[in-house]
This record gives structure tokens, sequence and C-alpha cells, in this order.
């Protein structure tokens, strides 16, 4: 009997014992369809994958194709990346994307002023007086050329948002909201690392960028083109892009496990339409 008791009081314990359990994401996972949903909740969904990625509401029309979509196997993962996938082939997608990486790095400049600015620097080109100039406009001719050519050569599929992000700090206009060397490090890194850089880090980007051999996250350079070869190969630059994208499609940061499966998909496959689809084919952007 008085094992009984014993063993009795042993599974007592043993049921009250808490389970922890890790967070685990399961990748490919599908999203089942859900017979459930509602129209509005589609309809709000179509409303918010516009506004995030063309920066307006769709049309009628546009509507009622992205619920064709959708209603289809009520919103499942797949009939999501598909109507995604459509609204990214609109022709305002590519600005869009061009446009909120140029209002955080050139701080409004448009195309205009990128135009204007080319127009000076080949009018001095004509003009003798400056002639010992001519070197350094030159210089920055070929900068604002292959800067104004961004968003034609997105749109045409050569370049992807890393050479945006390159050409967007590799300018004339940049150079002269963040003027000096030093400058340049520091803002290169809170914009796409979000962080302020060490003062070992700073020293080594500064050296490097001048010209000067120097060593920068295990890896060596002396020029402002190595520099940018590192910064946009680091894996906090690709954390910073999908930080960027869960703040502003949910409001919130990305947690551990989050950031670790996005950044790492994301720095294999620089694939950035592929990173956007995934946040926004997320229940919790959906809101089901």
């Amino acid at each position: 009997m008085r094992y009984f008791f014993l063993f009795a009081a042993f599974l007592i314990l043993f049921s009250c014992k808490k389970t922890e359990y890790e967070e685990v994401i399961i990748t490919g996972n599908q999203a089942p369809p859900d017979s459930t949903i509602s129209t509005l909740t589609k309809e709000t969904y179509a409303n918010k994958v516009y506004i995030s990625l063309l920066g307006r509401e769709p049309t009628d029309s546009e509507r009622s194709s992205g619920l064709a979509i959708l209603d289809k196997n009520e919103l499942s993962q797949t009939n999501r990346e598909e109507f995604i996938s459509e609204v990214m082939a609109k022709s305002g997608y590519h600005w869009r994307v061009f446009e909120l990486a140029s209002l955080q790095l050139l701080e409004g400049n448009d195309t205009n002023e990128i135009t204007e600015m080319i127009y000076i620097f080949e009018f001095l080109l004509t003009d003798s007086s400056y002639a010992d100039a001519w070197p350094y406009i030159n210089y920055e001719l070929v900068r604002l050329y292959t800067l104004q050519g961004t968003l034609d050569d997105y749109k045409a599929g050569t370049i992807g948002i890393i050479e945006i992000h390159r050409r967007l700090i590799d300018n004339y206009f940049y150079d002269q909201i963040n003027m000096g060397t030093e400058n340049f490090v520091v803002s290169s890194f809170q914009h796409f690392l979000d962080r302020y850089p060490t003062a070992a880090e700073l020293d080594q980007g500064t050296s490097m960028v001048d010209g000067i051999m120097a060593v920068l996250f295990s890896k060596t350079g002396n020029s402002k083109d190595d520099y940018m070869d590192v910064l946009f190969d680091v894996d906090n630059y690709f954390e910073s892009q999908v930080r960027e994208l869960y703040l502003r499609y949910l409001f919130r940061e990305p947690t551990s496990a989050e950031m670790t499966e996005h950044a790492a998909s994301y720095k294999s496959g620089k694939d950035y339409k592929a990173l956007q689809k995934a946040i926004l084919s997320l229940d919790e952007y959906v809101g089901v």
C-alpha cells in the first residue's frame, strides 16, 4: 500500500511539471484554405497590399481581379503569393521601391533634381574657366548618369535593390548630405546596419574609402568600391532589410526566429521580392 501512495504522488508531481516549448518556424508551411474568411477581410487585404507595394489603393477593376485570385482557394498561401505577384507586375512597383529608398537616403532629391544637376555640370564643361575642375566634374557626371539610369535599369531587371542602395550612396547628392569620409561611413552604417560603427570600424572604414588598405568585417580593401562591396555583403545588412520591412508592413520588430529565417534566405537568394512576399503573405498581415 505504501508503494501505491508513493507511485500516486510521483504521478501527481510528474503531471504538474511545466513543459517548455522552443519557437520553431517550419519553412515551406502553407496556409490552408479557410472558407470562413469574409469578403471584407479579402478586400482589406487587397487594399493593404496595393498601398504597401504601390503607395495607392487599387482601382475597382484591380480590386475585382485581385479578389478573383484570392477567392479561388479562400486566401490560401499560393493564392496570396499569386496576388502579390500580380501587384508587383504593375508599372508603379519599381518606382515605389526606388522612391522609398531615395527618400530615405537622398532626403527627397528626385529625378528632376538629378537631371538639373547634370545640366549644371554639363554646362560647366563648356566654360574654359572651369578647366581645372573638369576631371572632378566628369567624375561627378559619370556617377549622376549612373544614378539617373537606376530606375530604368531596375525596371529592366538588370539591377536589384542592393545595386539601387549602392548607387544611392555613391553620388553627388549623398556626398553633399554626408560631407567627408567619416560622415559617409557613419551614415552608411546607420542606414544599412542600423547602428553606429565602433571606433575600429570607423577607423578602418574611413581608411578604406580614402584608398588606404584596411580590414573591415574580416575583408580587405582600399577604395570606396571595396568598402561598399563589404558593406552590402555582411549579415547585418540583410538583417536590416528584414527589420525595415517588418516595421513597414507589420509595425513591429521581427522575432529572433523570424530574423534568422528571413535574413538567411534573403542573403542566399538576394531576392527582395521573395522577402516582401514572405511578409505580405503572413496571416498576421492578412488579418486572419
